[in-house]
């Protein structure tokens, strides 16, 4: 498991919006959801709800 992984969850968690996650980070939005969907394979659970643009 990837400490960035983590980070990425928290920040896509606090913002629930991985665009905002994304610049906050200072990463590409489709970094943001490759951590999130390696973390999400790794723990094979799912993490977030993801509905239209935001996340829950």
């Amino acid at each position: 498991m990837n400490i960035h992984w983590l980070k990425t969850f928290i920040k896509a968690a606090e913002t629930e919006n991985f665009r905002q996650a994304s610049e906050v980070l200072y990463i590409t939005h489709p970094a943001v959801a490759k951590h999130i969907q390696r973390l999400e394979d790794e723990l094979n659970i799912q993490l977030f709800e993801r509905t239209g643009k935001s996340v829950k």
